[in-house]
């Protein structure tokens, strides 16, 4: 037979904390147990431990609104001014607005199109796009050239003096054209040019021609004469047939006399050509003591 201790046995303070086996499963019936009041001085770490099983307070994020004032808090959707979203039986909603381009229907929400002149922009299946030839002029920040609205011809385009008749208002192709007059000018590769053998007399002012235009200049030659040469070749070929009869042959200061052929004595000469030089020929050779002179243009 088991021997028993009965509570009423058991002296106040008898049982220490050591005697206890904590891993046990107490029963205090309808008995209350009591403990001695938590203080900031004996009770700091199971304050601690408590604190941290606590769960950090909640924040709201973009979109979420918190509201602390009430038991227990609310979170909620913090929609804006105007908003595009709502309630609707407590659940959130597409706002949905007809003066504002949106309407609902049985297969889901749509875009309605404003009536408009032109109808600018249109739907079908595959989306909104905008119509053939539907923007106007009035919709462009920029409806003209020139002055003009688009869609409409430019001021009329007429020729001058020295271009040819055409006219041209930007309604369709047109070329211009140089009006030339006479046979002084002509239409080259790269522009306008003065015609092959166009420029006459008439073309060219008096004195207009200076010395540095031209491709001839006065020539005067003095030879040495040796008593038995009779030809002399001149430094410069006259090559133009009019140009070598001007040639003049001076001897002694004298003016010597030009013949076709034959010529006779010194007093007397012949001018040729034979294609590369021009030559004075004698009918005699000029004295050694002559002094001889050739004045010509090349």
């Amino acid at each position: 037979m088991a021997i028993q201790i009965r509570t009423d046995q058991v002296q106040n303070n008898a049982i220490t904390a050591g005697k206890i086996d904590l891993t046990g499963t107490f029963d205090f019936g309808s008995g209350t147990l009591q403990a001695g009041t938590p203080s900031n001085t004996t009770d700091v770490a199971n304050k601690a431990y408590v604190d941290s099983q606590l769960p950090d307070a909640f924040s709201g994020g973009d979109g979420i609104a918190i509201a602390t004032g009430s038991d227990p808090d609310v979170i909620s959707v913090d929609l804006a001014t105007d908003p595009g979203l709502q309630f609707s039986s407590n659940k959130l909603d597409l706002k949905l607005e007809a003066n504002k381009g949106l309407i609902k229907g049985a297969s889901g929400v749509s875009v309605k199109l404003k009536t408009e002149t032109g109808g600018t922009i249109s739907v079908d299946s595959g989306g909104l796009y905008i119509a053939n030839s539907a923007i106007g002029n009035a919709k462009l920040a920029n409806s003209t050239i020139s002055g003009k609205a688009l869609g409409a011809n430019l001021d009329s385009l007429t020729d001058g003096n020295g271009i040819a008749d055409f006219t041209f208002n930007g309604s369709g192709a047109a070329s211009i054209a140089i009006d030339l007059d006479g046979a002084t000018l002509a239409v080259g590769g790269s522009g306008i040019k003065i015609a092959d053998n166009g420029v006459g007399s008439g073309q060219i002012a008096g004195a207009a021609v200076g010395f540095a235009a031209m491709a001839f200049k006065p020539k005067r030659e003095t030879v040495t004469t040796n008593g038995s040469t009779t030809a002399f070749a001149l430094l410069n070929r006259v090559a133009d047939a009019d140009w070598r009869k001007q040639i003049m042959v001076f001897r002694n200061g004298l003016l010597v006399e030009e013949v076709a052929s034959g010529a006779s004595g010194s007093d007397q000469y012949v001018v040729s050509d034979n294609g590369s030089a021009t030559t004075i020929t004698f009918g005699a050779a000029p004295a050694t003591a002559d002094n001889v002179r050739f004045m010509y243009v090349a």
